[in-house]
């Protein structure tokens, strides 16, 4: 590309001769306008944006796999279909992913409800639904707590009424605990086999950084970025049990339970 030479030291003499004034500023009338359906569109833009909009829905129009089941999005429950599914999925994405350097692997996932936006239906699951199902840029880390931490950890499951975890492990709670002692005495009859000091648990960063009120994962002993956002898990298994040819099928097996 050639550059004429006059031209470019004419605008380069103007530019600097701006640069030099003092800055012009002048009060504007504070306007609205309302955008409907009503407001005419612009040929232009529309045509403009028309190949990244058609490339866009085709992306998100993507079928990755049919579910057998439907997942509803529930509150109020100790576990979900919904919840079992992302937890479990998160904890096997993440195994694939996530490298210990300590030769100690990730013991449970633990996620929220709140961070499930929408439900699942059966049949075909797009890649769009998976957006609207988690639309958050959240990322997978691994927190590492002590065993202290990990009865608050209980303590918050049971004063909550249960949240997502993948079925590693299983909470049974014989009652309501309402303080922490009570707490501790479930957490000895849950992790009396295990001989760690320390837990590895997968989760969202939102809620690592205390979000949902899971103070528990504040101060941790560690903290890493498996390296994967939650909604791309999500995806990728998707269309890794797609390929092997099997569907979504929903479970619940009392990993959570109040009695």
């Amino acid at each position: 590309m050639r550059i004429n030479i006059k031209y470019l030291f004419v605008f380069s003499l103007v530019f600097n001769l701006i640069g030099c004034q003092p800055p012009i500023y002048e009060k504007t009338a504070n306007n609205s306008i309302q955008i409907n359906s009503g407001t005419p569109e612009s040929v232009e833009a529309m045509l403009m944006i028309q190949p990244y909009k058609e490339k866009l829905d085709a992306e998100m129009n993507e079928v990755l796999i049919i579910s057998a089941d439907e997942f509803p999005k529930e509150r109020g429950k100790p576990e979900t279909k919904l919840g079992n599914l992302v937890a479990d999925l998160s904890l096997d994405i993440a195994n694939k992913i996530y490298k210990p350097t300590d030769n100690q692997f990730i013991d449970f996932c633990l996620l929220n409800n709140g961070g499930l936006r929408t439900s699942l239906p059966k049949g075909e699951i797009t890649r769009g639904k998976i957006f609207e199902l988690m639309p958050f840029e959240n990322e997978l880390v691994v927190v590492t707590i002590s065993k202290t931490k990990a009865i608050e950890l209980i303590h918050y499951l049971h004063k909550s009424g249960g949240h997502p975890i993948s079925g590693d492990f299983s909470f049974d709670f014989k009652k309501e605990v309402t303080d922490y002692k009570e707490s501790k005495e479930e957490f000895n009859k849950i992790f009396n086999d295990y001989d760690i000091k320390q837990f590895k648990i997968l989760t969202s960063d939102y809620l690592a950084n205390g979000g949902d009120k899971m103070n528990f994962f504040l101060n941790p002993i560690k903290i890493e970025f498996v390296g994967i956002k939650l909604r791309d898990a999500i995806i990728q298994y998707c269309k890794e049990q797609n390929k092997k040819g099997k569907q979504l099928v929903g479970k619940l097996d009392g990993r959570i339970t109040f009695e």
